[in-house]
């Protein structure tokens, strides 16, 4: 992937980062939608406003060019509240394993914890 850094609107620097993998976000929203895990959350939220906004914010991130971090501290915001909308028990820790596994796979700037709120891994 090229880094391109810009002074004062001009290109003063280029470079390479070997490895880097970006966000699969597209593939990501798939497998929650159609994961067993996410079903029981959209079918237990009780805050409605959060569950169609992490939806509709979803296939936003999907369409950016680039997920800042801002983006990502607004993701976990809407995702941590649906998640708190939740009674007790509903979630097992198989649901967390399973939504770590689908954002790991899709190399997304994120994990679960183990109260199933976000964590993001990134910093600037």
């Amino acid at each position: 992937m090229k880094i391109q850094t810009f002074l004062n609107g001009q290109l003063v620097e280029e470079s390479e980062i070997e490895g880097y993998t970006p966000p699969n976000v597209s593939g990501f929203n798939t497998q929650m939608l159609f994961s067993d895990s996410y079903i029981k959350v959209r079918t237990n939220a009780q805050n409605l406003d959060a569950k169609s906004t992490i939806e509709l914010l979803s296939v936003r991130l999907e369409l950016k060019l680039q997920i800042t971090l801002a983006d990502l501290e607004i993701y976990k915001l809407i995702w941590d509240n649906l998640i708190a909308s939740i009674p007790q028990g509903i979630l097992v820790e198989a649901d967390g394993e399973n939504f770590n596994q689908v954002a790991e796979s899709n190399n997304m700037p994120f994990r679960f914890e183990q109260d199933f709120k976000l964590r993001i891994l990134l910093s600037e």
